[in-house]
C-alpha cells in the first residue's frame, strides 16, 4: 500500500503522467499478487484485484479537472458508480435531477448510457444525487456516508466506516473492515458479507421480511418481534411479519444488531 501511496502522490504532484502511473501500479500489482491469495472472504475479490481494476478504469481517463465543485445536469440518470482510492464519501439523496459534486481532490466526471461515473484517487468528495438512485461504490480507504437513497445500493470497500439514514430498497455489502450503521424505512433485501467491525441494522416494525444473522466470533442481538425464530450460539433466523423480502448478515469478526 506504501508503494502505492508513493505512486499516487508522484502523479498528484505531477511529477509523473498517468501512464508512467499505470506502468508504476501494474509492476506492484504483478509482484504483491504472487505474494497474497485469498485477502478478501466469502467470493469477495482479493485486494490486489480490486486495486488493479479501479487504478485501470481511474487511468484510463486524463485527470485535468481540479474544480471543486461540479454541478451535472445529467436528467434521466438510473444510476451513480463510484470508484476511489483513498478519501470520505458521503451522498445525499435529494428531490432534483441535477448531481452536486464537491471534491479537494482530482476526479473525473464521465456519463455512461443511464449511468454517472465519478472516479477518484485521493480527497474526500461529498454528491448530491436524485433520491430515487441505484448506488455503485468502490473503495480502498475511507469513511461513506449515505442519507436519504432509495434504490438498489452495492458497496464493496476495504477499510472505513459505513453509515446510512433514511434509506429505502436494497443494499448489497461486501467489507474487510469497518463499522456498520443502517437505518432503513423500507426494505426490499439486504446482504451483507464482512470480515471485521461491528453491525448494527435499524428497521421498522412493519418491515416484511426473512432475516439470518451469522457471527464467527462477535454476539448477534435482534431486538425486534420475530417468530420462527431459530437460534444457536451466534446463529438467528426468523421471520419479521411475513418473508416478503431477505435480510442476510454474515460476519466474521465483529457483532450484529438488529433495532
Amino acid at each position: 500500500m506504501n508503494e502505492r501511496m508513493k505512486i499516487l502522490k508522484l502523479l498528484e504532484e505531477g511529477k509523473i503522467n498517468a501512464e508512467e502511473a499505470a506502468r508504476l501500479l501494474e509492476a506492484v500489482n504483478e509482484s504483491e499478487t504472487k505474494k497474497k491469495r485469498g485477502f478478501f472472504i466469502h467470493g469477495v475479490e482479493s485486494f490486489s484485484d480490486m486495486m488493479s481494476d479501479m487504478m485501470g478504469s481511474i487511468m484510463s481517463a486524463s485527470f485535468k479537472n481540479h474544480t471543486e465543485t461540479e454541478r451535472v445536469k445529467a436528467s434521466g440518470k438510473k444510476k451513480l458508480q463510484f470508484k476511489g482510492i483513498s478519501g470520505d464519501l458521503e451522498l445525499n439523496g435529494i428531490d432534483t435531477e441535477e448531481f452536486v459534486i464537491r471534491k479537494d481532490g482530482i476526479a473525473k466526471i464521465l456519463e455512461e448510457d443511464d449511468a454517472l461515473l465519478v472516479k477518484t484517487i485521493s480527497g474526500d468528495v461529498t454528491i448530491d444525487v436524485p433520491k430515487k438512485i441505484d448506488l455503485e461504490v468502490k473503495g480502498i480507504s475511507g469513511n461513506l456516508i449515505l442519507n436519504n437513497i432509495d434504490g438498489n445500493i452495492e458497496v464493496k470497500s476495504v477499510s472505513g466506516d459505513i453509515n446510512g439514514k433514511g434509506l429505502s430498497g436494497t443494499f448489497e455489502g461486501e467489507f474487510v473492515s469497518g463499522d456498520v450503521e443502517l437505518e432503513y424505512e423500507r426494505v426490499d433485501g439486504i446482504k451483507i458479507k464482512a470480515r471485521s467491525g461491528d453491525m448494527v441494522l435499524k428497521i421498522d416494525e412493519s418491515v416484511e421480511a426473512e432475516i439470518e444473522i451469522a457471527s464467527v466470533r462477535g454476539r448477534v442481538r435482534c431486538e425486534l418481534p420475530l417468530k420462527n425464530v431459530s437460534e444457536k450460539g451466534n446463529y438467528l433466523r426468523g421471520i419479521l411479519n411475513t418473508p416478503k423480502s431477505k435480510i442476510e448478515i454474515k460476519n466474521n469478526h465483529g457483532s450484529v444488531i438488529l433495532e
